[in-house]
């Protein structure tokens, strides 16, 4: 195993596999990306794959129509389809949250994006079925829909490790080496790795890692349980990504049956498993909510983790206080529609000292107090 490095990306998930490519295109080739399990094992793996402006922040639109761009060409410029099926997107809110749609649409009009706002009767017509009794409206985007992830991931790591990039799967980092105020090195499972430059892609794991750069990351690990039933016959057509905002609850089509997703408890499983009991209320509120529901068998279920923060921004960046030290993180189930935009920028940041693409800087750690421990 080569003992240096110009890079080191901690994390094999679609963020850290995105900014190894870009920083490939920058010409930083000389690149290593540390993986505890297998590339996209974590919660890149575990996603429901929808690309939707509507589940953005204000700060975060940028990225997301950045990489909503990007997944577009996606196909010319890596020679691999991202799979895009433009279902749309179906938000629907009860009355505590219809203020919160409303202001969400007028964002997102005001920046070019189709976005409608639609009566239960509507609603009805896009997915059949819905009990809708305590939905004051609802936010359609037709333009949105779902990708494959492992066709992304693995199409950036490939194109990655083409120009040079080494990947190390099964490899644990453990600690970093600092020198000063630089970091010189990450010990791992397999020994010390000497750089100047080590990027926090560690997903659900990024707050341990950013402890050993000094930082006390805001970043909670929340488990969501995803389930695919059988065929149902109300839902034999396409239907839009519809998401209830009250559960948070959601479900699409998959194959032939639904893809149904659920869970916000906090969680420090490092694998997250399935939680019967849990999948039971999933089971019972899929019911109450779409009724045709009460038919499908459930074929497979598993759990995965959204690590958030507490403005459901990501950490973008580099700290002050360690040179050479940067976060990409805490993007709580987002990570997938932004990893295009995000990749570029973060290399370009490093590389170049400043975000082009997209100005990221406003993510940086440092906009939460006591951060650094």
């Amino acid at each position: 195993m080569k003992r240096t490095a110009d890079v080191v990306i901690i994390g094999g998930g679609i963020q850290g596999l995105s900014l190894a490519y870009h920083l490939t295109t920058l010409g930083v080739c000389d690149v290593c990306v540390l993986e505890m399990n297998t590339l996209g094992s974590g919660s890149s793996g575990r996603s429901a794959a929808i690309i939707g402006h509507a589940f953005q922040t204000e700060a975060s639109l940028p990225l997301t129509i950045w990489s909503f761009q990007a997944l577009m060409r996606f196909e010319e410029e890596l020679g691999a389809s991202p799979e895009y099926e433009p279902i749309g997107c179906l938000l629907l809110a009860p009355r505590t949250e219809a203020d919160q749609l409303r202001r969400r649409h007028a964002v997102l009009r005001a920046l070019g994006v189709e976005s409608h706002l639609i009566d239960a009767d509507e609603v009805g017509r896009l997915t059949p079925g819905l009990n809708v009794e305590d939905i004051e409206l609802a936010l359609h985007n037709p333009n949105e829909g779902n990708v494959d992830p492992h066709s992304i991931m693995m199409a950036y790591a490939q194109q990655a490790r083409q120009r040079g990039v080494r990947f190390l799967e099964g490899v644990r980092a453990t600690g970093l080496e600092i020198t000063g105020d630089q970091v010189t090195g990450v010990r791992t499972t397999h020994g010390l790795i000497a750089t100047r430059c080590v990027v926090n892609a560690a997903g659900f794991c990024a707050r341990q890692v950013a402890a050993w750069a000094g930082l006390d990351l805001p970043i909670t690990n929340l488990k969501r349980h995803i389930l695919v039933t059988g065929p149902v016959s109300a839902y034999a057509q396409t239907i839009p990504f519809t998401y209830d905002m009250a559960g948070p609850w959601y479900m699409r089509r998959e194959g032939p049956g639904l893809l149904i997703g659920m869970g916000a408890a906090e969680s420090n499983e490092e694998d997250p498993v399935v939680d019967r009991s849990f999948l039971n209320q999933v089971i019972d509120y899929s019911i109450r909510r779409a009724p045709p529901l009460e038919e499908a068998g459930v074929k497979t279920a598993w759990a995965g983790l959204r690590p958030v923060t507490p403005d459901d921004d990501p950490i973008l960046g580099p700290v002050p206080h360690l040179r050479g030290y940067f976060n990409d993180c805490g993007w709580g189930g987002h990570g997938i529609m932004n990893a295009p935009a995000a990749g570029r920028a973060l290399a370009e940041w490093i590389v170049e000292g400043q975000p082009r693409a997209v100005d990221i800087r406003s993510f940086e750690a440092g906009r939460f107090s006591s951060v650094v421990s």
